[in-house]
């Protein structure tokens, strides 16, 4: 397939719904763009937009996932970003640990750390022959920080992930400049994880009062206006190597 001159591509995970589909739609609104979506849909490949089928649980798919994607070094020759957003995330076992289930609490882990972690590994690899900057940007969440009842899996494998960024950013300042990475905590948007957080009894999820009044009050985002005010602040280079944000701390400009 022939592809254009790019000056920016992005590869986004877990974009079926939510915050993912949301990041998809508003990266493709970036002029002269590709997007790689790596998701469990069904492939396809369009004019700037390819979806990669994979489940992340199946880390050992990932590298090849590299290999599927159309871009030649003589298509990159103007790219002055390459992004990759490590959005896919699962939040069960919802239970104190003693109730949750083995493989649930693997996966948990498989999909929130570990496959980050090896994305972001053969994203250096594939992107370093690039021109222009290379971000990484890991979704994080407030549970990285605050310890939620029946969240031990999902809290630690966010924790986890918030201390990769901020060695994996040392490693980038020392290895090659042009990669930055930072993780970002969008908030509290109405996606489905949101509707399976409410969906728990308190003996699952102590909080789960909190999150009904949340929805009940109208204050959760959208996950377009999250997914625009993210891809908007990272085209404005507004995020730096190694930090942590929080977008509703963040201005929309």
């Amino acid at each position: 397939m022939d592809v254009p001159p790019l000056e920016h591509l992005f590869l986004i995970t877990g974009t079926t719904r939510g915050i993912g589909r949301a990041l998809v739609a508003s990266a493709l609104r970036q002029p002269n763009s590709f997007v790689v979506s790596l998701s469990r849909a069904a492939p396809f490949i369009r004019e700037n937009h390819q979806n990669i089928r994979i489940d992340l649980n199946d880390t050992d798919r990932i590298a090849g996932s590299f290999n599927s994607i159309p871009i030649q070094l003589k298509q990159a020759s103007r790219l002055t970003r390459t992004v990759l957003i490590n959005n896919a995330g699962v939040l069960d076992p919802i239970a104190p640990i003693g109730d949750c289930d083995d493989t649930l609490l693997a996966r948990n882990i498989q999909v929130n750390l570990t496959a980050p972690l090896i994305l972001t590994r053969h994203f250096f690899h594939f992107s370093k022959p690039f021109p222009g900057h290379k971000w990484i940007v890991n979704i994080t969440s407030g549970a990285s920080r605050t310890p939620y009842y029946g969240w031990s899996a999902y809290g630690a494998a966010k924790a986890g992930l918030d201390m990769a960024t901020r060695a994996m950013a040392l490693e980038f300042s020392r290895i090659d400049p042009a990669f930055g990475i930072c993780a970002v905590a969008p908030g509290t948007v109405d996606t489905a994880m949101q509707e399976k957080i409410r969906g728990c009894t308190p003996d699952q999820f102590a909080k789960v009062r909190k999150f009904l009044d949340l929805k009940s009050s109208g204050v959760l985002d959208s996950p377009a206006h999250a997914a625009s005010k993210l891809i908007r602040l990272l085209m404005r280079d507004r995020f730096e190597n190694g930090g942590r944000y929080d977008l509703r701390e963040m201005g929309e400009q």
